[in-house]
C-alpha cells in the first residue's frame, strides 16, 4: 500500500510548484511556503522557497526563450530593477517578524487571486 510519507508529500509538493512556476511564472512559491511553514519557522520557509523557485524560474525562462515566446530584450529593462527589489525584500525578510510577514503574504496571494479571478 502506498504511504503518504513526509518526504513524498514535499516531493509532490515541489512537482507541483514546477508546474504552476512554469504555467503562471513564479506562482508556485504559493503552494511551497505555506507547505514549508507546517515544517520550519516562517522566515527561513520563505528563504527556502526563494531557493527552489530560482532555478524553476530559470528552466522556465531558457524553455521560453528557445520556444521564441520571449527574448531577454523584453525581460532586460525589468532585471536591474527586479534583482534591487530582491536585495531589499532579502534585508526586510531577516528583520520582519512571523506574524508580519505572514499578513503581507496573505494580501499577496488575495491580491494575486483577485487578479486572476478579473482577467
Amino acid at each position: 500500500m502506498f504511504k503518504f510519507t513526509r518526504k513524498k508529500i514535499n516531493y509532490f509538493i515541489g512537482l507541483c510548484s514546477g508546474i504552476v512556476n512554469g504555467l503562471l511564472g513564479a506562482g508556485g512559491g504559493m503552494l511551497a511556503v505555506p507547505t514549508l511553514k507546517n515544517q520550519i519557522e516562517a522566515q527561513k520557509a520563505h528563504a527556502t522557497t526563494v531557493a527552489i523557485i530560482m532555478p524553476m524560474c530559470l528552466v522556465s525562462s531558457v524553455f521560453y526563450i528557445f520556444a521564441g515566446r520571449v527574448t531577454v530584450a523584453d525581460a532586460l529593462p525589468y532585471a536591474p530593477f527586479g534583482i534591487i527589489g530582491a536585495l531589499i525584500g532579502a534585508v526586510l525578510l531577516t528583520k520582519m517578524k512571523a506574524k508580519h510577514l505572514r499578513f503581507i503574504f496573505s494580501l499577496f496571494m488575495i491580491w494575486a487571486g483577485i487578479r486572476m479571478i478579473s482577467r
